[in-house]
């Protein structure tokens, strides 16, 4: 498991309430979505808001079925086959448009190189968080009012490639940015917003994005009506808070084991390289397997591919050149010399290492068939 691998799965057992253990004194989520949605109702009674058509309550009948009523029409309908886990008791599931205001687009109007206010585009979005690298500007008074971000908001990027469509990263600070059309902003309410981007950092958030993406000719989307329909496993508010510590707390480990596992997998890669060029080492060397003295030697062989050099000669398929054959031997002195006719040198100095008594050193053209322009020269030494 490399450190990508483990900080999936800490991620996806945080949102299935396996992360900490709950609290039977916490205050359950049924709570605390019915705080969110008296919030609702107080910002729609001051015209901060509109009412959602689609808002609904997700319950869990006496047959053990789940079920999710539409508020504004009192509709009623099996969604078990959308339940994609089990979460604990105390935890409820919701639409996102339920715990969140009405989604928003970002602006559309052109950035500058430079300006008032910095402008995040999807690039700025990295990891589950905003990076200030490459920004833009604007200038424009009205979008730096409207499309002000604030502490805590996520962005989700809803056009990207079909990998990155649907990265999310949480605003943290109080520095004036916006942010531009390809994001939207999803403002929590009452609900812990770092909980809400390691859900939409998991591999359930991951595998939604994929299945409800639509693919364009060079990118893919998803609109803020999709995001909204998503499904969130809503944790007790204190167990959030609980949940969002143990992540902050064994995420630096996770990061820790990712580069040492990354620097192990360079070590593998190298000793194996390594490991390689060792055994083709030992090979030419005569240290791989044993030698079998029933299998004769390699002057034997010398002596068989000069027979077969003649018999070539002879049918015209060889010129009498080849056979100006050099021979290298291990003189008393333990020097290695090379007769070349009546000529004989030492050459010592180019012989790399020692072989088995069994073998012998040879030049490569006294074992190759000799090529128009690629014939091997005389100072290649080839062990035989």
């Amino acid at each position: 498991m490399n450190g990508k691998q483990l900080k999936n799965s800490i991620l996806q057992w945080a949102i299935q309430g396996k992360l900490v253990p709950q609290d039977p004194n916490d205050e359950p989520a049924s709570v605390l979505l019915e705080k969110i949605r008296q919030e609702k109702e107080h910002l729609i009674k001051e015209k901060k808001i509109k009412r959602d058509k689609n808002a609904s309550i997700i319950y869990r009948g006496e047959d053990n079925s789940y079920y999710e009523k539409m508020l504004a029409t009192g509709e009623v309908k099996c969604i078990d086959k959308e339940i994609p886990f089990e979460i604990p008791e105390g935890w409820e599931w919701c639409r996102l448009r339920d715990v969140i205001y009405p989604p928003k687009y970002g602006t559309s109007s052109k950035s500058l190189s430079n300006g008032d206010v910095p402008v995040l585009r999807m690039g700025n979005i990295q990891d589950g968080e905003v990076v200030y690298d490459k920004l833009v500007f604007s200038n424009n008074v009205e979008d730096n009012r409207k499309y002000l971000l604030q502490d805590g908001d996520l962005l989700f990027n809803r056009t990207n490639s079909a990998e990155l469509v649907g990265k999310t990263a949480i605003f943290k600070g109080n520095r004036h940015v916006i942010y531009a059309g390809y994001l939207i902003l999803l403002r929590p309410i009452k609900t812990n917003s770092e909980y809400l981007n390691y859900i939409f950092s998991s591999p359930y958030v991951r595998s939604y994005c994929k299945e409800v993406k639509t693919i364009g000719v060079q990118q893919c989307n998803i609109n803020a009506e999709k995001v909204s329909q998503l499904l969130v496993p809503i944790a007790p508010f204190e167990e959030q808070m609980r949940i969002v510590d143990k992540i902050k707390e064994v995420l630096p480990s996770v990061d820790k084991y990712s580069i040492s596992q990354y620097n192990l997998d360079l070590l593998n890669v190298s000793l194996s390289e390594c490991l390689k060029k060792s055994i083709l080492q030992e090979a030419i060397q005569g240290r791989l397997v044993p030698q079998i003295a029933e299998e004769g030697t390699a002057q034997e062989l010398l002596e068989q591919i000069k027979t077969e050099k003649q018999k070539l000669v002879k049918k015209g398929k060889l010129k009498k050149s080849a056979l100006n054959d050099s021979v290298i031997f291990k003189g008393d002195d333990n020097k290695y010399y090379e007769q070349v006719g009546k000529h004989c040198e030492d050459i010592t100095e180019e012989i790399p290492f020692e072989l088995p008594a069994s073998w012998n050193w040879t030049r490569g053209k006294i074992v190759f068939m000799p090529m128009e322009s690629t014939m091997p020269t005389s100072d290649f030494i080839y062990p035989e």
